[in-house]
């Protein structure tokens, strides 16, 4: 079936044209997590260690170490730093981390990949020539053996210190064994003084659309189906700073570089819609009962009555069909999108299966934790705990005088 928005325009309707909507303008999102960075979660996150790209031509000047890594006055603080003892002359064998690493950055990513989604940061960027901040989702696998290559990538933002009011953002795939980030790409530039303070970047990402936002508006769009296939596949989280590569030939690294220099994380936050796709909406008779999620579809006539002042969103894969008689009156605002309903795609799930515990031990899952033919014995004590949901199946077995502990622990 084709996905469309069906809309019957009449004499009177009014619809204010919006092409996207952040979560909190959106009661159709629900969070995965809201990051306020009150403290380093490893749960969550871990520092980056080493060189981007170590080995190859364009291996960059950077080394990611962990010190570079920490939350001060709560926001997470990512520095750079220059290698002064010894200096760094690269190539020389002077350098501390080898080659030719004159510089030493902070990283962090996600423990676990996530799916389709809303993604965004509150962040404060470097704004002096030769920096190159980012926040990206990233992910890539060469079966050769299958011959099932990809490559996804999407930058949520770059940022050129040299260039302190633009952000930059790409989409970078292939499909091709070996499959990597030169396949093709193609890239937006977006008003953002950074260097000011903070500001809010994001990006909504579904199995048809990718849209990117700043300070909560949407600035770009694109279809999802590059060469019929698109980003389909989870990914991992990446928020890091960075030294430009050599090839940023108007972004130099200069004596007017200043060393140390930090990129500050106010907050990081995952969204995802909420799924409800067998359901028929025939008319809304109050929004203030209304269940927001993505619907089978919609259909409005002038039974329904969008309530002054407010901003309504409303999600269905298959079509939205507003009919004659409907109308969106002055002072309010209607969002509509088609919207497919990807189940599941942003949870981390985990399987205990097929073991016998004699002795005391803990088991640790991510979201989700599935838990099946287990068997303990011996007077165990078994802690079992996940994110979100730990699900007992079939041939669960704990003998008399064992303890078992359930839990869950965000």
């Amino acid at each position: 079936m084709k996905k469309e928005i069906i809309i019957i325009v009449l004499a009177g309707l009014f619809i204010f044209p919006v092409s996207g909507q952040h979560p909190l303008q959106d009661k159709n999102w629900e969070p995965v997590f809201e990051d306020n960075f009150s403290t380093f979660n490893t749960k969550r996150w871990h520092e980056a260690y080493g060189a981007h790209s170590a080995g190859e031509a364009n291996e960059g000047t950077t080394f990611r170490t962990y010190d570079n890594v920490y939350i001060e006055n709560n926001k997470l603080v990512l520095r750079t730093q220059k290698q002064n003892s010894p200096p760094c002359i690269p190539l020389s064998g002077s350098c501390k981390y080898g080659g030719i690493h004159s510089y030493t950055a902070g990283e962090i990513v996600s423990n676990i990949r996530y799916g389709y989604g809303y993604f965004e940061i509150y962040a404060q960027l470097p704004g002096t020539t030769g920096y190159f901040p980012a926040f990206w989702l990233w992910y890539h696998k060469d079966d050769f053996a299958t011959n099932n290559c990809w490559y996804n990538e999407i930058d949520i933002f770059e940022a050129y210190g040299s260039r302190p009011n633009t952000v930059e953002s790409r989409a970078h795939w292939g499909f091709t064994c070996p499959a990597g980030i030169d396949d093709k790409s193609e890239i937006g530039l977006h008003v953002s003084n950074y260097s000011t303070g903070y500001h809010w970047y994001g990006l909504e990402w579904d199995s048809r659309k990718i849209t990117w936002y700043v300070d909560r508006k949407p600035v770009r769009q694109m279809v999802n189906n590059m060469e019929g296939i698109g980003i389909q596949n989870p990914m991992y989280i990446i928020i890091n700073i960075a030294l430009a590569p050599d090839s940023q030939v108007d972004n130099p690294i200069t004596s007017n570089t200043k060393f140390p220099n930090y990129m500050y994380i106010d907050q990081a936050n995952v969204y995802r819609l909420k799924c409800d796709k067998y359901t028929v909406v025939n008319e809304i008779p109050n929004f203030n009962t209304y269940y927001y999620a993505v619907k089978k579809s919609i259909t409005m006539s002038n039974a329904t009555t969008i309530p002054v002042g407010s901003n309504i969103s409303l999600r269905a894969t298959d079509f939205i069909e507003l009919k004659p008689g409907f109308e969106v009156q002055t002072g309010r605002e209607l969002y509509l999108d088609a919207t497919p309903c990807n189940d599941n795609n942003n949870y981390c799930v985990n399987y205990f299966t097929d073991q016998t515990i004699t002795s005391n031990a803990t088991v640790t899952g991510c979201d989700v934790l599935h838990v099946e033919d287990i068997e303990i014995l011996n007077s165990a004590t078994v802690a079992i705990t996940a994110g979100e949901k730990i699900s007992i199946k079939s041939g669960f077995r704990a003998a008399a005088g064992t303890n078992v502990k359930i839990s869950i622990a965000p």
